[in-house]
């Protein structure tokens, strides 16, 4: 009996998050700019520069606390020439006022300029603006296999779009 309430009262607070879940199911929209800085390794040479990007994805929101996936298309120009970009992975949201902050865990995959795969974590800050609109801004490092060895460093920012998804 005591191993039963004891697991009720630990299970309470999940299922009150649970609820709380549910009424801020969305689907968001992200665009927004960003800026990063390539160091490459390929063929024996090494490759560095700036690079200036437009980000265009979406997310949705899983689990508690507005944790959300989300997929997101990065085009834009390096020193070398054009890039293109697709990163996504699990975004672990805290906090529950107007400002909040996050951490990014997923993959990125590179195109034009080689392929590279690799590894992606972030971090940073989302202000909510209204019910639906947030302004969010952070920093990324990834990490790129294939066409010789890669790290990246970004600096990105943009506005999120969220549209509320009936949960019933």
């Amino acid at each position: 009996m005591r191993t039963l309430l004891l697991l009720l009262l630990l299970l309470a607070p999940a299922g009150a998050r649970a609820q709380y879940y549910e009424e801020h199911r969305a689907v968001s929209l992200l665009v927004g700019p960003s800026l990063g800085y390539t160091n490459a390794l390929r063929d024996n040479r090494a490759q560095t520069g700036p690079g200036i990007y437009l980000d265009l994805g979406g997310s949705l929101t899983v689990g508690h606390d507005r944790d959300e996936v989300f997929l997101i298309a990065r085009g834009g120009v390096t020193t070398k020439g054009g890039e293109g970009v697709l990163l996504g992975g699990f975004r672990s949201v805290y906090g529950e006022e107007e400002l909040q902050t996050f951490f990014d865990l997923g993959a990125t995959v590179r195109l034009f300029s080689g392929t590279w795969v690799g590894p992606r974590i972030g971090f940073g800050l989302r202000h909510a603006l209204s019910d639906r609109l947030s302004l969010y801004g952070g920093l990324g490092l990834s990490l790129g296999f294939g066409s010789g060895l890669r790290m990246d460093a970004e600096g990105f920012t943009g506005l999120q779009w969220s549209f509320p998804i009936n949960s019933r």
